[in-house]
């Protein structure tokens, strides 16, 4: 079951959240493959990490000795909603633009963890 309305946008909406949440709606990706793309510390990445899964905006899933994170199942309407503004709004934001050529850049470059199965 999905949080509260306003727990999800207040999740969604801190800035590195949504860079992170723009990237997982790419492919699931571990928290080293978050840190790597992002620039970030494994500890930040890890944090808000927490408060998406905690907000039910994002699932872990354990492969090995990595957990890897995807976006939540839409089956319900505001992740289904969430969904559909990454996807038409992210493309705009310069910042998201950015994650997403270093994105496409590490994993061509495979220096990330072994590719998980595509969104």
């Amino acid at each position: 079951m999905a949080a509260p309305l306003h727990e999800l946008l207040r999740a969604a909406g801190e800035p590195t959240r949504l860079r992170i949440l723009n990237l997982l709606r790419r492919r699931s990706l571990c928290v080293c493959d978050l840190q790597v793309v992002l620039c970030i510390p494994q500890s930040t990445v890890s944090r808000h990490l927490a408060a998406l899964r905690h907000a039910s905006l994002v699932t872990d899933e354990r492969s090995g000795q990595r957990v890897v994170y995807s976006l939540a199942s839409p089956k319900v309407l505001p992740i289904q909603a969430l969904r559909r503004l990454l996807a038409e709004c992210c493309p705009t934001d310069e910042t998201l633009r950015a994650d997403e050529v270093r994105f496409r850049r590490v994993f061509a470059q495979s220096k990330c963890c072994p590719p998980s199965e595509a969104q």
